[in-house]
């Protein structure tokens, strides 16, 4: 993962958005002998979801029960300062994520 955010405030339950790395995912893709090493490809491979939902899974743990992320969505593109989710010195400008994705935060809790 590159990046993840938690969306909860004012809502049922916490859900995440989660950006994957663009470097790394494709040498992913090869380890597990896989043809794609396009990101938009990859991010919805079942391999992969499967280790993001282990991952989610195991921070969950850690969490108290209101705390744990109940979904998540992998987006296909990464959030860099100059797509605007991200300022130059790499934090997350959540106003923008949610308005960006505002209909994909939607989806998760429908």
């Amino acid at each position: 993962m590159a990046q993840a955010v938690a969306i909860g405030d004012r809502r049922p339950y916490v859900t995440a958005l989660i950006v994957l790395d663009d470097e790394f995912l494709p040498m992913w893709g090869r380890a597990n002998g896989l043809d794609q090493t396009r990101v938009a490809d990859l991010a919805t491979h079942p391999d992969l979801l499967a280790e993001i939902t282990a991952a989610v899974s195991a921070a969950n743990e850690k969490l108290a029960r209101p705390e744990q992320v109940k979904t998540f969505r992998v987006l296909p593109t990464a959030w860099t300062p100059e797509s605007g989710e991200l300022t130059p010195t790499l934090k997350l400008r959540r106003r923008v994520v949610q308005e960006r994705y505002a209909d994909t935060i939607s989806s998760l809790y429908s």
